[in-house]
């Protein structure tokens, strides 16, 4: 369970049911160390996606490309 901090008071009911789960997946034992990982996360995940929007607008380019010469 995780302690009402200055850190979690503005969240919702099931945002601190999300942050309980990830602690207890996790092990972590408090909010700074949950919030750290989230932060982590959420900056690989922006990375990611732009790496696969750059994917998709190769192919797309690729595609447009093709039904320009037929």
């Amino acid at each position: 369970m995780i302690k009402s901090s200055t850190y979690i008071r503005s969240f919702t009911p099931e945002q601190r049911k999300q942050l309980e789960e990830v602690a207890s997946t996790k092990g972590f034992k408090t909010v700074p160390e949950i919030l750290f990982y989230a932060l982590e996360q959420h900056l690989e995940q922006n990375k990611e996606i732009q790496r696969l929007k750059r994917i998709i607008e190769y192919k797309q380019k690729k595609i447009e490309k093709l039904n320009n010469e037929y």
